[in-house]
């Protein structure tokens, strides 16, 4: 049955990579007044971040723009060192994508992820995981953000890969089920040794 997968997509944080948004809140606290869980809230949707996430404004926008809504009293530098702290590895995933690569050559192993330029390019320098992937689709180079179609279908497309042939790992629900509604093959990721049980279904085995 694994010859029937002809892709895996997956997406970045909570996936590939570990994320911890109320320690970067709790960081930033010592540079403004934040509102417990306004930060998180502010990362997770806001028209600043969906416009950072989507390559509308760059970096250095990002930052003045966030920094005047909080009234953070902080330099660009160590804004961004508080904002790219929130990642940390995930070890038992960059195995998992190692074994896949040498035990299945043959499928292609995408990244489909919305993220920002600082994000992107931190984890780029400072982790390895994203080497073991064959390719890249992220948001803010493409322009929109999954749930929009039109970015699943980039990542297929890049792949080669029709929606029935493709595997697809994502934290979020919502997310998962427009891959879902597009045909993919779609799994909530909670754990790397659920996502070897979900894999194994279709007899790829790691």
């Amino acid at each position: 049955m694994s010859k029937e997968i002809k892709a895996i997509l997956f997406d970045l944080g909570n996936v590939l990579i570990k994320l911890d948004f109320e320690s970067v809140e709790k960081r930033y606290m010592a540079h403004g007044r934040i509102k417990e869980g306004s930060m998180i809230e502010h990362i997770l949707d806001s028209d600043t971040m969906n416009r950072y996430m989507e390559g509308k404004i760059g970096s250095d926008a990002f930052y003045r723009k966030t920094t005047r809504h909080f009234r953070l009293d902080i330099g660009r530098t160590e804004f961004f060192r508080i904002w790219n702290s929130m990642f940390s590895a995930y070890p038992e995933m960059e195995d998992i994508l190692k074994t896949l690569k040498e035990k299945y050559p043959h499928i292609k192993l995408v990244l489909i992820s919305n993220t920002c330029e600082s994000h992107y390019d931190f984890i780029k320098e400072q982790f390895s995981v994203l080497r073991q992937l064959d390719d890249h689709v992220v948001s803010h180079v493409f322009g929109a953000q999954k749930p929009d179609p039109s970015i699943y279908f980039e990542a297929l497309k890049i792949a080669g890969a029709l929606p029935k042939d493709t595997f697809y790992a994502d934290d979020r629900p919502d997310l998962i089920d427009a891959a879902r509604r597009l045909g993919i093959h779609a799994f909530q990721f909670t754990t790397h040794e659920e996502l070897k049980g979900q894999l194994a279904k279709f007899n790829i085995k790691v």
